[in-house]
């Protein structure tokens, strides 16, 4: 799939798109477990999308990552806002680029503030690379993901963090 020029001056992350599903107990659920939050540039961008999405989507997780839930042609601030909010949670990979990108920053802004306004945890990051994050992000506990080995247990606990999120109200 092709997507606009988006590296821009600061580069896209993800967005989503989809209709309500049904949950396991048969209430309306949300389309995605997760959104991916991650800045187009390398060496993160492969490794979000060839390591940890499919390990994420290996343990029957539904992944919102831009390039295969984006709709073509839509605004991509209105499709990250969607994105955000028809996913459980937001997964930001961070980097010492994320933290530099406008795009990536409200992504997670978003989050934490729909976090706020439902008083549920909305927000996870992961360490790909190190890095100095805002005092508002140092202040949550993240995975630390830098070393390649530790991937699988990684994508395990991350799986079993994001299912016993509850779902946001509707």
């Amino acid at each position: 799939m092709t997507r606009p020029t988006s590296e821009g001056p600061e580069g896209l992350e993800g967005t989503g798109s989809a209709g309500s599903v049904q949950g396991a107990a048969g209430a309306p659920d949300l389309p995605y477990d997760v959104f991916v939050s991650y800045r187009h540039r390398e060496p993160a961008l492969s490794w979000v999308r060839h390591r940890l999405v499919p390990g994420l989507r290996q343990r029957g997780l539904r992944v919102c990552l831009d390039v295969d839930s984006f709709r073509l042609g839509a605004p991509l601030v209105l499709e990250m806002e969607r994105a955000v909010v028809e996913s459980r949670c937001t997964l930001a990979v961070l980097t010492p680029a994320y933290l530099d990108g406008t795009f990536t920053e409200l992504e997670n802004v978003l989050a934490e503030h729909l976090g706020l306004e439902t008083a549920q945890r909305r927000l996870i990051m992961v360490l790909r690379e190190p890095c100095e994050p805002k005092l508002r992000l140092r202040a949550r506990m993240w995975l630390d993901l830098t070393a390649d080995d530790e991937l699988e247990a990684g994508c395990d606990r991350l799986a079993g963090e994001i299912r016993s999120l509850q779902p946001p109200p509707r």
